[in-house]
């Protein structure tokens, strides 16, 4: 078990997550997930999957009552033997085979399993659980609404999980700040962060991006290159830390010595309007209305070109954080999803296409009883940062 999570909190979920398939006529709940998108099963065992060689996948099956079975590789199956709360280890390789006998040992008829993960399914690997359920006649349904209708609440040690990763992110962004000079590259400031985020205990979330320049700053995303840092430019930051699990995701922006009036005018918008779109965040409202609120401040500013260019479809103002960087829901234009105390988000404003390049600002906030509470101190990261020019 985790230090911040502790097994009790786990079999609340599970006995949570079976009142829920009980609801919805689902007999058996298929989960999968890989070391990328681990959310799904970490939620129900505390384990994550590591890429040595093989997939890294890993499926949990879970009846409405008896044990849990967990599916891994082979290499994986060692570690989750020894680390993971679920201790029914199968290999996922088998699964044509072992599903069946599952199945036939529940006290009750199996009509309907419920596939949680089918976005990150290999199609090999499906091909296999589809044909150890259909070919007992059992329906295959989405589920995927249930775990991640679970995952939207944060725990009281979920959310002091997430504070810890915030935290973490601000000192691994400040500690490349302070490396930060005409001549450095994006990779070496890259480095630099991962490394304050590793010594600290912490683990990588998600690709902690440094991005300089004209091109690089006006693309949506783009890894850390050999580019090296130039007079004049914006340095933009987007680390992404995880702790026992939980995770941070955290953005700034900085102009370098140099940099024009107009550019610090723009990068001061960007801090100006991200903190009134998290201020303006309340319990009820729904992601559009934010997105609503965001645009008519950059119309009134002349802006409205130049806010997500790039975002027709895409992510927009932000998303859900927690066991994963990037979670469901998207926050755009067409978000109909309701902040509710509890849950969590990366509220992520962005301006690209100027001549200079782009911008990114984002925190990572709590849904409170009153309104958000940011888990990082953007501003004073950017102050810091600006003071060593004084």
């Amino acid at each position: 078990m985790t230090v911040g999570v502790l097994a009790t909190e786990f079999e609340k979920r599970l006995a949570r997550t079976r009142e829920q398939m009980k609801k919805q006529g689902i007999d058996v709940l298929f989960v999968y997930s890989d070391e990328y998108h681990p959310g799904y099963s970490f939620y129900y065992t505390n384990f994550r999957t590591i890429n040595c060689i093989e997939e890294s996948a890993h499926a949990l099956f879970i009846p409405l009552e008896g044990e849990i079975q967990a599916f891994l590789g082979n290499l994986n199956r060692f570690a989750a033997k020894r680390f993971s709360w679920i201790k029914n280890v199968n290999n996922i390789y088998e699964m044509e085979a072992l599903l069946p006998k599952y199945v036939s040992e529940l006290p009750y008829e199996v009509k309907t399993v419920g596939v949680v993960g089918e976005e990150l399914f290999p199609i090999s690997l499906y091909r296999e659980m589809e044909k150890a359920f259909v070919k007992d006649g059992i329906n295959i349904v989405d589920a995927g609404h249930i775990v991640v209708q679970e995952r939207l609440y944060k725990s009281k040690a979920e959310l002091d999980l997430i504070r810890k990763a915030g935290k973490l992110a601000d000192d691994s962004i400040l500690a490349a700040l302070e490396k930060l000079e005409v001549g450095k590259t994006e990779i070496e400031l890259s480095a630099i962060g991962e490394y304050v985020t590793r010594s600290r205990g912490g683990e990588i979330g998600s690709a902690y991006l440094v991005v300089s320049g004209p091109d690089h700053t006006n693309l949506p995303t783009w890894r850390p290159m050999e580019r090296k840092i130039e007079r004049g430019e914006y340095v933009w930051f987007d680390f992404n830390p995880m702790v026992e699990g939980y995770c941070s995701d955290t953005g700034i922006t900085v102009a370098m010595e140099g940099a024009s009036a107009e550019q610090i005018r723009i990068m001061n918008f960007a801090y100006d309007t991200n903190q009134r779109m998290v201020e303006f965040i309340k319990p009820g409202m729904t992601g559009k209305q934010l997105f609503q609120e965001t645009l008519r401040i950059c119309e009134n500013a002349g802006l409205a070109d130049y806010f997500l260019p790039y975002t027709k479809g895409m992510r927009a103002i932000g998303h859900g954080v927690g066991l994963e960087v990037v979670e469901t829901p998207d926050l755009g234009p067409n978000s109909d999803f309701i902040f509710e105390p509890n849950m969590c988000f990366g509220i992520k404003f962005d301006l690209h296409g100027f001549p200079f390049g782009g911008v990114r600002v984002e925190p990572t906030v709590i849904i409170t009883e009153n309104g958000a509470e940011p888990v990082n101190d953007l501003r004073g990261m950017k102050a810091k940062y600006e003071s060593n020019f004084k």
